[in-house]
């Protein structure tokens, strides 16, 4: 028996066994480069030194937390360390601060990027942050920006500015533009959240008052698919986050279940049903539906490959629960995990590099990665009494969102991919399960 068809969500048999079919061969990949790829060690990021967080008097709230977001965004950023210089420099660096002396201070305080911030609001209650940035190394500023919000949007300023840092460092922004979508029973019923990388803003999304499961978050976190069975049948729903206006995406004579959006925009992969095992179909862009698997056995829990041209899924074609791997139109696919009884909710890195998978490990779940071509398996998360499942990756591959029970309650938890830098963002006294990951486009 398959105890999660994915997300954690619902319960199914799984029957029949058959012979593993193959695809070709998957490019060979060294683990170590692949594990060094994925995430960066701690010891080799890069230090940032802050100057300070200053502002207007009467500012202490708004201050304290933007200093608190700009810490916790280059901390969870994976690409820096950062701590607080507690110099408070209230006026900007440059007009103080020679490139000679820059360099100096990021000698002794053994930091490579500088960074300072300072806080003003205007008569109508508009925040101001003026922020700049300096590499350390060359004395040089880097980043000089000034951006104005309401104080509902404070916390984005800081967002921003520590997505402009990542982007010079690395090419990407990072996850501080990105939001994750989930399933909470703080109504009393399964429904559909949306909430910031960092746990906040979580708004309900749906109101079906009945089961909702599932979610998958689009790019540009602006539209979601989820699985509801509000019209009687289990049916896929589109969801458009602005309007709020919804649609059947996807409907079978059995199950729907399980969407995934294709990584170039080519619609959606999904679980559905229609003359009793479950099947991975692919509901195009312009509205057509292809069958891509064929078989006795149950093929559910689709995910694309970063390029589109492989989808891994979860089957029991060998007899239990277990991740393979076929060509995005179908096929034969290739069994990719081999290590215990039950393997299922797989999630493919963008970098293309991991797929993350909830594992058994005993009697209790647990998080899981391999290469794609299933040569390097391992268990990331730690053995406990408690269960670990449903991972999504974050938009840049540096993080891994998961639930887990681990503080009683299911909550939704971030931890790198190799299992470290653990951090709760669910505290609503509710079971909040299925999360999925999106970036925000517009910067």
């Amino acid at each position: 028996m398959i105890r999660r068809i994915a997300k954690g969500a619902l319960a199914l048999a799984l029957i029949g066994a058959a012979v593993v079919e193959m695809i070709a061969p998957l490019p060979a990949a060294s683990a170590d480069d692949v594990w060094l790829r994925s995430y960066r060690d701690v010891a080799s990021r890069v230090p940032v030194g802050v100057l300070g967080v200053v502002g207007q008097p009467g500012l202490d709230v708004p201050l304290g937390e933007t200093r608190e977001v700009l810490m916790a965004d280059l901390r969870r950023s994976g690409v820096f360390t950062a701590r607080d210089l507690e110099l408070h420099m209230a006026a900007p660096p440059d007009e103080t601060l020679g490139p000679v002396r820059i360099r100096d201070m990021g000698l002794s305080e053994a930091v490579d990027v500088m960074v300072w911030a300072s806080l003003s609001r205007d008569e109508l209650g508009r925040f101001t942050l003026h922020s700049q940035v300096f590499d350390a190394a060359r004395g040089k500023m880097i980043i000089e920006k000034r951006q104005r919000a309401p104080e509902s949007q404070l916390r984005e300023l800081t967002h921003r500015l520590v997505g402009e840092i990542i982007h010079h460092y690395t090419g990407e922004y990072g996850i501080t533009r990105s939001r994750i979508a989930f399933v909470s029973d703080l109504t009393g019923t399964k429904e559909v959240f949306v909430m910031d990388h960092d746990g906040y803003a979580p708004k309900r999304v749906t109101a079906d008052r009945n089961i909702g499961l599932t979610p998958a978050l689009a790019q540009g976190a602006k539209t979601v698919l989820y699985a509801s069975q509000k019209s009687g049948n289990w049916r896929i729903y589109k969801l458009d986050l602005d309007s709020g206006v919804r649609s059947v995406a996807f409907s079978s004579q059995g199950l729907s279940m399980t969407p995934v959006w294709h990584p170039e925009g080519n619609g959606f992969a999904v679980t559905g049903s229609e003359q009793g095992s479950r099947e991975i179909y692919h509901v195009t862009g312009d509205g057509r539906v292809i069958q891509l698997t064929n078989h006795r056995a149950d093929d559910l829990s689709p995910t694309w490959s970063a390029d589109g041209r492989l989808i891994a899924f979860t089957s029991n074609r060998g007899g239990n629960p277990q991740i393979y791997v076929m060509n995005a139109g179908g096929g034969r696919a290739k069994r990719i995990t081999f290590g215990g009884d039950y393997n299922s909710e797989p999630d493919w890195s963008p970098t293309g590099e991991l797929i993350a998978y909830t594992c058994r490990s005993g009697q209790w779940f647990k998080i899981c990665v391999t290469t794609p071509d299933g040569r390097n398996n391992r268990q990331i998360s730690p053995d406990g009494d408690w269960d670990d499942e449903s991972p999504s990756f974050s938009p840049d591959g540096r993080h891994i969102a998961f639930a887990s029970t681990r503080g009683g309650r299911q909550d939704i938890y971030l931890m790198s991919p190799d299992g470290g830098d653990v951090e709760r963002v669910t505290y609503n006294g509710a079971n909040n399960t299925s999360p999925d990951w999106a970036s925000e486009v517009d910067r």
